[in-house]
């Protein structure tokens, strides 16, 4: 029981839904770089407000043209925050779908240390829990095709903080793109995500 005779309140506090831990929070990162292993070189197919789907939630969200199977790496150190791995082959929609199949994109978000996460959607695997550490330039999955998908690619994007997969972009600048580090549709892009 909890007393406090100056306000007069008498309380319980109950731990059942906090945790306790000497962990560190993460330290913001010193920059954001390709979602790509270093020296992979990709084309971007909708970069920042696109005209097919990069409006709205997703306007700051980029289009990598992958071939299936490319590994994604984290962008900046990060914890995993969220996984959806639940598509999986032979699924209607894990090599593409129409709108219906808007929620089934296998994904993985990372919380990073200055509070946003980064969106890694379309994979056809997922390489990570939830809870685990990744450090930038490790993997977080496989690119597909997988939800609501007209062909292979990675939809990548940098998040406000959210409880859940996806949620309002955010502008990002990638440290390895030269020029003011926003990649534009159409521009092919070399990763220097070199751990």
């Amino acid at each position: 029981m909890v007393r406090d005779h100056l306000a007069g309140l008498d309380g319980f506090v109950w731990s059942g839904l906090v945790e306790c831990t000497l962990d560190e929070p993460p330290e913001p990162p010193d920059g954001f770089y390709l979602p790509l292993v270093c020296g992979t070189t990709a084309k971007i197919t909708q970069g920042n407000f696109g005209d097919f789907s990069h409006q709205g939630t997703s306007a700051y969200a980029f289009d990598f043209s992958l071939g299936v199977g490319t590994p994604l790496v984290a962008i900046a150190d990060g914890t995993v925050h969220y996984v959806y791995d639940k598509t999986k082959p032979g699924d209607p929609c894990y090599n593409g779908g129409d709108a219906s199949c808007i929620n089934k994109a296998n994904l993985v978000t990372l919380l990073h240390g200055d509070g946003t996460t980064s969106l890694y959607a379309h994979l056809s695997e997922v390489q990570v829990g939830l809870g685990d550490f990744v450090p930038r330039g490790e993997a977080v999955g496989l690119s597909g095709s997988s939800g609501y998908s007209t062909g292979r690619h990675a939809h990548v994007a940098r998040q406000e903080k959210c409880e859940w997969g996806t949620c309002q972009s955010i502008a990002v600048s990638f440290v390895d793109v030269p020029g003011d580090g926003v990649p534009k549709t159409g521009q092919s892009v070399t990763s220097m995500n070199c751990p």
